[in-house]
């Protein structure tokens, strides 16, 4: 099936999730020489999201032979093996430099990764599901989490007020619509239309987070 990332099938974006369980385990828990490194030798001069996206597309290319049980036997055992590690890592300790939080270069707290890998699988698992017609992953302790991880990167604070989630000043709306936002289900001007507060912090948010 496709899926609103345009290159991607739902295999796609599942072979994509495999590959940054493979990556973060070999680089983070094994301090093998980074992929986007071995990629960046190859393309001298390329920015760094040039350089994301081809590393992402060659593995994704690569591993097309894989059939979907494969696929999903793989992925329990790296996510796994990824949240062992994480559980046991110093959360302050330094890890690589994580720009979801604004880390222009200098190493990063492992509880900012941890908390940026949260953010990329809730994103993509909820892709999948609304490819298949199921709606975003939108239980209470996800959208918690996704909530408190997006609000720090923007060192505001977000919150469950009655039935609306908020983020700083903007209003969300309910889990559901929290959920969709947050994982990409929106353009930047449907989530204008979607949620209320300030102009400039609805602007912010929309351009972060709309596709």
């Amino acid at each position: 099936m496709p899926t609103e990332c345009p290159a991607y099938t739902v295999k796609g974006v599942a072979t994509h999730v495999l590959g940054d369980d493979l990556s973060l385990l070999s680089r983070q828990r094994d301090a093998e020489v980074p992929g986007l490194f071995l990629v960046a030798a190859d393309m001298p001069g390329a920015d760094f999201r040039t350089l994301l996206d081809t590393f992402n597309d060659r593995w994704v290319s690569a591993a097309g032979f894989l059939s979907p049980p494969m696929i999903i036997e793989l992925l329990r055992v790296t996510g796994d093996r990824s949240a062992s590690f994480y559980e046991a890592v110093d959360l302050e300790a330094p890890c690589e430099p994580v720009g979801f939080f604004g880390s222009a270069g200098e190493a990063s707290p492992y509880w900012q990764a941890i908390a940026r890998e949260f953010v990329e699988r809730w994103v993509h698992h909820s892709q999948i599901r609304r490819a298949v017609g199921m709606p975003s992953l939108a239980d209470e302790p996800f959208v918690r989490t996704g909530i408190d991880v997006v609000a720090a990167a923007g060192g505001v604070v977000g919150g469950l007020h009655g039935d609306q989630w908020t983020i700083g000043p903007v209003q969300l709306g309910g889990s559901q619509r929290a959920a969709d936002i947050l994982t990409r289900a929106h353009t930047a001007d449907e989530i204008r239309q979607l949620v209320s507060g300030p102009t400039a912090a609805v602007e912010l948010l929309a351009t972060s987070v709309g596709r």
